[in-house]
């Protein structure tokens, strides 16, 4: 794919100078710098994920996965089960990668299979798939569980079943490092490098429709401020026309005013009067401005963008990427589903440790419960990831800009259209809404319901109902 640094270069490579105009907020359109009418900005195809990059997702999920399960987690796990469960005054030997306190002469067949006549049974750690039982071995534990039995874990032995204990917390690290990985891949093949790419296109022409700019324009913001200084030093007069479009598309109501009450638009700002040196700056400071002129999501988008153009050169700078992917799709379109996972996931643990508080599930066997715990803690991590990307909206201050938005084309439709033609569609509406059926039913319930109030208290006699004369002077 085409990058936005080389589709810029080519579309600003002239110099020429370009007009002003006065732009409105809001979205509405208006006329910019362009240069191009097919728009040579980047694509606007967004690529999307196909059938290879769910393939190497996978692979790499379980490649990783397998790795964690059956070569590094139980070794380690048995490290440190050895360092922290082992009483100082008991001697450990090593049965055949099954660690055990032996009796007087079970210490002489180190490294052997352990047998019965070779432990004490006192402490015992096995973490090996084999079977073992009570009359060959001295304790029984069934394939592929892990078995330890310390002074320090009480008498009765605690039986893990990895395959339910660890499946959570380590096909979660797995996916975790796919999607690390597949970040620093090509786009061709890496999966959250394809969705990054995609949410950049959607995100970008999420802007255009907001603002309004033209592709060349929106491409000028997400420059970066070297850029920028190489672009002004190359086109001067283009940036300048960039940078007054961008200040007709932020201004204000006060500064509109100021400027019609002083006869002089370019006393507020002018271009030409900017240092080549200052065009980045400023660049930015206009950028801030679009918080109040469109408001807070766009500023914050055109933010993102500026930073995901680093990652695209470099997709070694992760974070801009993630936050780019995280606060333009994932935080805004999954954020619900997330906190739902992690209410239920809470749900489950509690019924589950009830359930070990009602002794259904034994103290020897606390695998079910590791597994909740481990659920719930991935789930919390991935709402906690959620929020921590999830944009800051400034209070009401985007609702207020659609109200006002809103407020303002319906004066324009009220200001275009005449009184007798508003009073008439008033008039339709007020009529069409009293013929609709659930109208006309609540009319008749209504009356028939005075009616019958009417006759339970009893009609007024006729001549209560005759006006009253009034009282004649005595004379």
């Amino acid at each position: 794919m085409e990058s936005i640094t080389d589709a810029i270069s080519t579309t600003l490579a002239d110099s020429q100078a370009l007009p002003r105009s006065n732009a409105k907020p809001y979205g509405k359109t208006f006329s910019q710098p362009s240069r191009t009418p097919d728009h040579s900005a980047p694509s606007a195809t967004a690529p999307g994920a196909n059938i290879l990059h769910f393939a190497v997702f996978g692979l790499i999920t379980a490649l990783v996965f397998s790795g964690l399960y059956f070569g590094i987690v139980p070794r380690f796990s048995q490290q440190i089960a050895l360092t922290t469960l082992t009483p100082s005054d008991i001697s450990v030997v090593n049965f055949n990668d099954v660690y055990a306190s032996p009796t007087s002469e079970g210490s002489k067949f180190a490294g052997k299979e352990i047998i019965r006549a070779y432990t004490s049974g006192e402490f015992i750690l096995d973490f090996t798939p084999t079977t073992r039982n009570s009359e060959q071995h001295g304790y029984a534990k069934a394939e592929n569980e892990w078995l330890i039995k310390s002074p320090f874990m009480g008498d009765e032995a605690v039986i893990i079943t990895p395959s339910l204990a660890l499946t959570v917390p380590l096909l979660a690290i797995s996916l975790l490092i796919a999607v690390v990985l597949t970040f620093l891949l090509s786009s061709r093949i890496g999966l959250m490098a394809a969705l990054v790419e995609r949410t950049f296109h959607e995100t970008r022409t999420k802007l255009l429709f907001q603002t309004g700019f033209s592709d060349e324009l929106l491409d000028f913001l997400l420059l970066s401020d070297s850029e920028v200084a190489m672009l002004s030093q190359r086109a001067p007069e283009r940036v300048g026309a960039y940078l007054q479009t961008l200040w007709d598309a932020t201004r204000t109501d006060n500064e509109r005013n100021q400027a019609l009450s002083s006869y002089a638009d370019e006393s507020l700002f002018d271009a030409a009067m900017i240092a080549r040196g200052h065009h980045a700056f400023v660049r930015n400071t206009l950028i801030n401005r679009m918080r109040e002129a469109f408001s807070v999501s766009v500023e914050h988008s055109i933010r993102s963008l500026q930073r995901a153009r680093a990652w695209q050169e470099n997709h070694f700078r992760l974070l801009s990427g993630i936050r780019l992917y995280m606060s333009e799709h994932f935080a805004v379109n999954r954020s619900n589903n997330v906190q739902g996972f992690a209410y239920a996931g809470a749900g489950l643990m509690i019924v589950v440790i009830g359930l070990r508080g009602l002794r259904f599930i034994p103290a020897s066997r606390p695998s079910l419960i590791v597994a909740s715990i481990s659920l719930e803690c991935v789930l919390l991590f991935a709402l906690g990831l959620t929020l921590f990307f999830q944009r800051e909206e400034g209070s009401s201050a985007e609702s207020l800009k659609r109200i006002e938005n809103n407020t303002q084309n319906v004066a324009l439709v009220m200001s275009s259209v005449g009184n007798e033609a508003m009073q008439r569609a008033i008039m339709d509406a007020i009529r069409e809404h009293a013929q609709s059926p659930d109208v006309e039913k609540r009319v008749a319930d209504a009356l028939t319901q005075k009616f019958i109030d009417s006759l339970r208290s009893g009609s007024p006699h006729p001549d209560s109902l005759r006006p009253q004369q009034p009282a004649r002077a005595m004379v």
